[in-house]
């Protein structure tokens, strides 16, 4: 335990936390932009049915009150991935993106296509995010403190990104074993999501029709989603895992129509090391135009005509 609380705590840099704050409010103001909420604004409490926090309220908001904090979250995204006053705008987007999220999945289905956003953006609730990369910076209203503190909310985001992805997995082993990937399971769902369309998807059906690709694609899903915690240990691995993830949301996208797009972005913008791609791109430039400096100057040759020899 000790050996893990100690790489929870680790030493972390103030670019490394601020990249992410960069990329999950980002993605958090363009999730709040979706005209889906003031859609389902204001439905009869017959329809509605909530989970979680969302019995707090006998049915859905009115399109008034969605309306402000639509576009109050937004704001407050943009202003949190700028860097302005980040330890306020930071947590009421967030606050508004959950009860907007509330409000999709409280429909009679689970939506978790912005789980896993939100949760990830919970270590940074009360975290020094601003320290760095950010308008709060440029002004003076932060000082970088003790790299304690910006290891810990890094570590537990990418505690969060690969448990969702390993009990994800796990889930599927307790419910269906190995026939989850062995068994039909993956073809008639391809088959279903195919017949539920106006017209036969052929990206379905391409692979439904081939049992032996069915099987590989449902084995690698279940491969990448229980090998998930390796990117906790090995730092090598990450890349590859941010490739797998997101391929699987784009195969999910083509084949069933599920649009998980932020869940794949949260998975680069947390496991991918961002200050350190700028510096390395930065030497790489430095170190081009310091060898194009370095090179000796060629003078143009002289093509004027030789004068001729007095007689």
């Amino acid at each position: 335990m000790r050996r893990i609380e100690r790489w929870i705590f680790s030493a972390g840099t103030p670019e490394r936390l601020a990249a992410i704050r960069i990329g999950l409010c980002s993605a958090l103001a363009l999730r709040l932009t979706r005209t889906v909420y003031l859609s389902i604004a204001g439905q009869p409490h017959s329809l509605y049915r909530p989970l979680s926090f969302m019995h707090l309220l006998h049915s859905m908001p009115p399109w008034g009150v969605v309306l402000p904090i639509q576009v109050v979250g937004g704001v407050a995204a943009v202003l949190a991935a700028l860097g302005w006053r980040a330890r306020h705008t930071l947590p009421l987007a967030w606050a508004c993106g959950l009860l907007l999220g509330g409000m999709t999945t409280s429909l009679g289905k689970v939506v978790h296509n912005d789980v896993l956003l939100l949760l990830c953006m919970v270590p940074l609730l009360p975290a020094p995010v601003s320290d760095a990369w950010s308008l709060d910076a440029r002004a003076g209203r932060t000082k970088p403190g003790d790299p304690m503190r910006y290891g810990w909310p890094v570590q537990t985001a990418l505690i969060v990104v690969a448990g969702s992805y390993f009990f994800s997995g796990f889930a599927k082993l307790v419910n269906s074993g190995p026939a989850w990937a062995l068994g039909s399971n993956m073809r008639w769902v391809l088959y279903i999501s195919s017949d539920s369309r106006p017209s036969p998807d052929h990206w379905s059906l391409f692979i439904a029709d081939r049992a032996w690709l069915a099987h590989l694609v449902a084995a690698s899903i279940l491969l990448l989603e229980l090998g998930f915690p390796i990117v906790l240990f090995w730092k090598r691995a990450r890349p590859a895992f941010v490739a797998g993830a997101i391929l699987f949301h784009l195969g999910t996208w083509l084949t069933l129509g599920l649009d998980y797009w932020a869940q794949a972005a949260t998975v680069a913008i947390v496991l991918i090391d961002w200050p350190a791609l700028v510096a390395r791109a930065r030497g790489r430039s430095n170190a081009t135009k310091g060898a194009a400096e370095a090179r000796p100057r060629t003078q143009p040759p002289d093509l004027r005509p030789e004068p001729r020899a007095a007689r």
